[in-house]
């Protein structure tokens, strides 16, 4: 399993990612900003070990499931296989939400927030007569860095709404520190977008309109909940 999301992940960088990253990049620069720029490989040994490095971490987590369905009786009778309190079908449901909402973060970040970005910083170094120029290594980590914290970020909704419900943090919490959250989803903002104040924008406006409907979902799940007790 390990093998063949490791080899695998050489073969997709080379006849699709790479291709697609560089497509999304250039999607909004004009043709001046597009013949201006270029991403370069700075070593000879660039390009060979950040696709060796991706593919150890996809080769990771291809096995994971794998390691864990084959060694599910060891782990438990060494008591180190934690059982899930909910029932399947609960738990699937769960799963796939995530799975969607992460699937929402990756579709902002890569139609809308990547485009944008590109094209307003190359544009603006451009324009003061400068070019360009993206190591493979710095661009292709600045983007899967962004990528993981869309994903992540997207499940704000699943995350404030299970806590609401199992009372872990009341709502009202969420409801009345809200101000507090704003400053926070700024200032992370500011620790995983470059230091300019329109793609921090870009990065904290999305968050705040999930944080808003988060506290929304939570209100009628948690009214329903004791209304129901």
């Amino acid at each position: 399993f390990f093998l063949v999301g490791f080899l695998g992940t050489f073969y997709a960088l080379r006849l699709y990612v790479w291709s697609f990253l560089k497509s999304v990049t250039e999607a909004r620069m004009d043709a001046t900003v597009r013949g201006s720029y270029a991403i370069i490989a700075q070593t000879p040994f660039d390009v060979i070990l950040l696709q060796a490095k991706i593919g150890m971490v996809v080769g990771v987590l291809v096995a994971l499931p794998a390691f864990l369905y084959y060694s599910r009786d060891a782990l438990r009778a060494r008591g180190l296989l934690p059982r899930s309190p909910l029932p399947v079908w609960q738990t699937l449901v769960i799963a796939a939400l995530a799975t969607a909402l992460f699937a929402v973060g990756l579709v902002y970040g890569y139609a809308v927030f990547f485009p944008f970005m590109f094209a307003f910083l190359a544009g603006n170094a451009v324009s003061v007569g400068f070019t360009p120029t993206y190591s493979i290594v710095l661009w292709a980590e600045f983007i899967f860095l962004l990528t993981l914290s869309f994903g992540l970020a997207a499940q704000l909704p699943l995350v404030i709404t299970g806590l609401s419900y199992a009372e872990i943090v009341p709502y009202e919490t969420f409801r009345d520190k809200w101000r507090y959250a704003v400053v926070g989803m700024v200032a992370a903002g500011a620790m995983f977008t470059p230091p300019d104040p329109f793609t921090q924008i870009m990065w904290a406006v999305p968050m705040l309109v999930l944080y808003g409907f988060s506290l929304y979902l939570a209100k009628v799940v948690v009214t329903a909940r004791r209304g129901s007790a």
